[in-house]
């Protein structure tokens, strides 16, 4: 039975850096889903995310596709990162202007396609939101979970948001037109569907295994990974970053007011205490004037910084396209 029942054009949109063999296996698990999809098309757009690696078209020409309608490769003129390729990607299916939905997944096989049509059939019941995949089960070792644990709460402590899902996602058309043109899904796609305010449909679904090599995301990635993601609700952060400082300030006033207070009302302070602790609440005062100044800064220099739009970087930084199948 077809996993839907209406004519659709769907694009998956996958980001590729040096591990195309990787996308070989890719390619051939799409082809077999696209097959299970009946009336509908499937088109495949990889953005070469600045790879090292050589890419041979000749190796992915001889795969005998017989489902899938179309397979491109878009080259980047340079390394942008993972985040931004996808953001690539989706400007280049919005340009295309002839999908009605998109998908986005990574290329080593950790977003399984098989869990496609679990998205598809949510998106059919929740028609207009984006579906996420929510990991019931993760993959990874024990330390890489750990940490994105702990990178998930200090999310939650700048932010006060919390983002249970990546970027595996059914993305409708019209809302991969919007997207594209906020500048926050350039530094992070899941964040940027999260402060985007459309509605947000969770699946749950497990994370798959890799075709091949080992991932190369380790904790400097991850750190980095979390600070894009943050970056996104930047306003957000600075201001409470400037409420705890502008707290902890009001705080040490109250401190240096109570020291005063006991040493002349009381005899309860002890010889040199007083000229310590006023010392030290000071220092402590001065700090936290110099971190509500620093994030006042960073707010308006935020806001002051010109917005990248995504859609109009795609001829910035594609160097070129490659066809690998057409019908």
């Amino acid at each position: 039975m077809p996993l839907t029942q209406a004519p659709t054009r769907l694009a998956v949109v996958t980001p590729v850096y040096n591990d195309w063999e990787s996308f070989h296996h890719l390619l051939t698990e799409l082809d077999a889903f696209a097959g299970a999809l009946g009336g509908a098309r499937v088109d495949v757009i990889a953005v070469d995310d600045g790879s090292t690696a050589d890419f041979e078209p000749g190796r992915f020409r001889g795969l005998a596709l017989q489902s899938l309608g179309s397979v491109s490769v878009l080259h980047l003129a340079c390394n942008l990162g993972h985040q931004r390729a996808i953001a690539i990607g989706l400007s280049e299916v919005d340009g295309l202007a002839r999908y009605d939905a998109a998908i986005v997944m990574d290329c080593d096989g950790e977003d399984r396609p098989r869990d496609i049509a679990r998205l598809l059939d949510a998106a059919e019941r929740h028609p207009g939101q984006i579906v996420v995949a929510q990991r019931a089960r993760r993959s990874e070792g024990k330390v890489f979970r750990g940490f994105y644990v702990l990178y998930k709460a200090l999310f939650q402590l700048l932010t006060g948001k919390r983002i249970s899902f990546g970027n595996f996602s059914v993305i409708p058309g019209e809302r991969v037109a919007r997207l594209v043109c906020t500048p926050e899904i350039w530094n992070n796609l899941a964040a940027a569907i999260a402060r985007s305010r459309i509605p947000i449909c969770h699946c749950p679904t497990d994370r798959g295994v890799r075709y091949a090599g080992a991932s190369s995301m380790n904790l400097v990635g991850l750190i980095i990974h979390g600070l894009s993601a943050v970056s996104v609700y930047s306003d957000i952060a600075f201001t409470r970053a400037l409420a705890f400082s502008a707290g902890l300030a009001l705080l040490t006033v109250a401190g240096i007011a109570s020291v005063f207070a006991i040493r002349l009302f009381t005899d309860l302070a002890i010889p040199g205490w007083a000229s310590y602790m006023v010392g030290f609440l000071v220092v402590v005062l001065m700090q936290s004037l110099m971190m509500s100044a620093g994030a006042v800064f960073l707010l308006l220099n935020n806001r002051s910084m010109p917005s990248i739009i995504p859609r109009k970087m795609l001829p910035e930084y594609v160097r070129d396209r490659t066809t690998l199948l057409e019908r």
